[in-house]
């Protein structure tokens, strides 16, 4: 029985679904703030305001979700993806890892914010000077002895004071213009739409847009092939070298159409992931 005030419900979720797979990048990568795992639960605040923490056993949220805050979590879950289907056209890529799906974050602005802070620099490094800006601008949720932040909104961001927190210069020049920016209506427009007005904003490059496409909007097709780490995985799922081109990286996985983005997340998973 939930305590008076909290609320228990089922993952908004489509079996199979492994959890514990499914959420490494929470795990594996430091303690974000805003992504906290804590206790075998990855503790979020969603756009509502509304605190909650996600386990294999379901949702507790601190309030009533409403069908905007479980669509969110759904979203967070990776529900958006037809993984039965990839898995049908692709089984063995998807023997890599069953139960899988890729998290997504819904909010544009913390998705891109998170993009920019890992460019050039290790994901757990990125982790340490995001955790600066969000003990700056976000917002504290305290529950059951544990804590977790809101990842600031564009307007508590706006105008405010981005140094020391170890930002380069060009890093706290892309966070203010993406405080500035309007970033409402990027999911009705089409890929290359996307691309295009993102990548007119400072420090926002093709490999930014497209990650913001993948691990945002959850676009079937796209893949960041500049990345680094896609070049690798998918040379290592096609060959013997260590790294590809980013044109051939995008010629190997133009066979997979809209499978693409299930794909690079199943070929990212680390071995045994």
């Amino acid at each position: 029985m939930s305590a008076p005030g909290v609320t228990r419900l089922p993952l908004p979720i489509e079996p199979p679904y492994d959890f514990e797979r499914s959420t490494f990048r929470f795990r594996m990568f430091g303690d974000d703030l805003a992504s906290r795992w804590i206790d075998d639960g990855l503790h979020r605040v969603l756009r509502s305001g509304l605190a909650v923490r996600l386990d294999a056993g379901g949702v507790t949220a601190w309030g009533e979700p409403g069908p905007a805050d479980l669509a969110e979590v759904s979203h967070l879950l990776g529900g958006r993806f037809d993984v039965a289907a990839f898995a049908a056209a692709h089984p063995e890529v998807h023997a890599r890892a069953p139960g899988f799906r890729p998290p997504l974050l819904a909010d544009p602005f913390e998705m891109l914010v998170t993009s920019v802070t890992a460019q050039q620099i290790s994901l757990r490094a990125a982790c340490i000077i995001r955790g600066g800006l969000i003990l700056r601008f976000g917002r504290l949720a305290e529950h059951d002895g544990s804590q977790w932040w809101a990842f600031p909104r564009q307007e508590e961001v706006r105008g405010g004071d981005l140094t020391g927190i170890k930002l380069s210069a060009m890093k706290m020049r892309s966070i203010a213009a993406l405080a500035e920016a309007d970033l409402s209506g990027l999911h009705a427009l089409a890929d290359d739409d996307v691309i295009a007005r993102l990548t007119e904003l400072p420090g926002i490059g093709r490999w930014t847009a497209e990650w913001f496409l993948a691990r945002c909007l959850g676009r079937p097709e796209v893949v960041a092939a500049g990345d680094l780490g896609v070049r690798k995985a998918v040379a290592r799922w096609f060959s013997d070298d260590p790294i590809w081109r980013e044109e051939r990286v995008r010629e190997a996985m133009q066979p997979f159409g809209r499978h693409t983005n299930l794909a690079v997340h199943y070929l990212l998973l680390p071995t045994g992931g």
